[in-house]
């Protein structure tokens, strides 16, 4: 009996500790800051106008805009959204500075599960986009 339980507690861990399965995935493991990063040095307000704004938020009824505003994350105003990021108004930190793995927006952009990885859709950020947002978070996401 005891053998039974012990092999449903742990099919119901698997099951349940899955990205499709849960809002908070693990961290990811094995980001590297030694990439080749699209856009060097990695910037805050290069990150806004280069990856996220044209990937993002660009568009009626996108994901991040004014009138989709995913998850109440809108990317209209660079400094609005750096503080949605950062947690420091609007609820649920983004990026935690200094921690490329596990800030939740690597962990979506990392992604394996289509129904999780952001952007939506067939196509992925460019692994130089990723490098770019992974540097800015491990060196402490600045404004």
């Amino acid at each position: 009996m005891r053998t039974t339980r012990a092999v449903v507690a742990a099919v119901l861990f698997v099951a349940c500790s899955s990205p499709s399965a849960t809002t908070d995935p693990p961290c990811v493991a094995n980001l590297k800051t030694d990439c080749a990063a699209e856009f060097d040095p990695p910037t805050y307000q290069t990150i806004y106008d280069k990856i996220l704004v044209p990937t993002c938020a660009s568009g009626t009824g996108t994901c991040h805009t004014s009138d989709g505003a995913k998850a109440g994350l809108v990317f209209a105003n660079a400094d609005d959204a750096y503080a949605l990021l950062l947690g420091t108004t609007g609820g649920r930190a983004r990026v935690n500075p200094g921690d490329p793995g596990c800030s939740l927006i690597m962990k979506r952009i990392a992604s394996t599960d289509p129904s999780y990885r952001m952007p939506p859709g067939p196509t992925p950020l460019r692994p130089g986009q990723t490098c770019t947002i992974v540097k800015w978070i491990a060196a402490g996401a600045k404004r």
